[in-house]
């Protein structure tokens, strides 16, 4: 069970989803001007990145949405592609640490700022949904 205020959990995460967007297309646009610095199996796993970056961006509108109306299926599935997306990052972040310096990979300083500030709205996402979940529960138990 989750104890946090349910109108507290939807203003942090509005306030978060904008943050998170915004760390996304500051990733995005880091990623598009070291496209030719990097070479090789670098250049394939920045791809990667990109592709993940702007998924997870275009999935944030469906979750501001979801946030605002109280949808609990859209947020289930927008928490499955933050989940996918997170363990994603991180194993590019363990692979690019381990072959190089970060600087000259994909992994760069906002790649990683980006994938904290995207598990932290992760984490948002799951207690927002603990939360919605225990009222529906409380609603079907009353009637």
């Amino acid at each position: 069970m989750c104890i946090c205020p349910t109108l507290g959990l939807k203003i942090g995460l509005l306030i978060l989803i904008p943050i998170t967007a915004g760390f996304n297309a500051a990733q995005v646009a880091k990623d598009i001007s070291i496209w030719n610095e990097v070479k090789g199996s670098n250049q394939v796993i920045l791809i990667i990145s990109l592709a993940l970056s702007i998924v997870i961006t275009v999935a944030l509108i469906p979750l501001m949405y979801a946030t605002i109306r109280k949808i609990v299926l859209i947020i289930y599935v927008v928490l499955y592609f933050f989940i996918f997306y997170i363990l994603a990052k991180l194993i590019i972040l363990l692979v690019n640490v381990s072959i190089d310096n970060p600087d000259k990979t994909a992994a760069h300083s906002w790649f990683i700022a980006c994938w904290f500030i995207s598990f932290l709205c992760m984490a948002f996402i799951i207690l927002y949904y603990i939360r919605l979940h225990d009222l529906s529960i409380d609603e079907d138990f009353a009637n």
